[in-house]
């Protein structure tokens, strides 16, 4: 791939400019047991880039909910599932990604979670294809178990790594809104 388009989709990624639609059913599966728990898909959006899917982001609960706010504060076990479907992804746009969407999350105050950030951040060391699913998994006490293709990558501590991160999908300034509606259910 030229490096000028490497950029280009680097930089929509980075600043969440992407149109996203509701999907049901498409990628990933409809419950995520883990560790003794068993969480729903409480709703899926489709990243688009210039007409390419690039990934289909999904949300799992105990308990379905359309309420942003209280499912970012929650201790309960939950999961943001990432389905790359573009083999334009790669694991520096996602960190970059994920970076910019932290700083959103938590409105430019990462201090507290840098720590926890540059954990974040290794997890994406390997290369990135098309057909590779990432799940984030928070367990109460435990912290988010970053996994690769089932394979655990990573856990983070804190309850506030936590908030942040799914508030890079759920908090009021999201990566993007339309994903943000679609994972609640809409």
């Amino acid at each position: 791939m030229k490096p000028i388009i490497k950029k280009i989709f680097t930089a929509f990624f980075i600043f969440g400019i992407f149109l996203t639609s509701p999907t049901f059913g498409a990628g990933a599966p409809d419950q995520i047991e883990y560790q003794g728990n068993t969480i729903t898909k409480n709703g899926q959006g489709t990243r688009i880039i210039f007409f390419m899917k690039v990934y289909e982001g999904s949300l799992y609960l105990e308990t379905r909910s359309s309420n942003a706010e209280e499912i970012v504060s929650m201790d309960a076990p939950m999961a943001i599932r990432i389905d790359v479907t573009s083999s334009m992804v790669t694991a520096d746009s996602i960190r970059k990604a994920l970076s910019e969407g932290l700083e959103k999350s938590t409105g430019n105050n990462t201090d507290p979670i840098s720590k926890e950030i540059i954990q974040l951040s290794s997890s994406f060391d390997s290369d990135v294809s098309s057909g590779d699913h990432y799940q984030f998994i928070y367990l109460p006490e435990i912290g988010v178990h970053v996994l690769k293709n089932s394979e655990l990558v990573e856990l983070i501590k804190g309850m506030e790594f936590k908030k942040a991160f799914f508030g890079i999908f759920l908090s009021d300034n999201p990566i993007q809104k339309n994903l943000k509606k679609a994972m609640l259910g809409g």
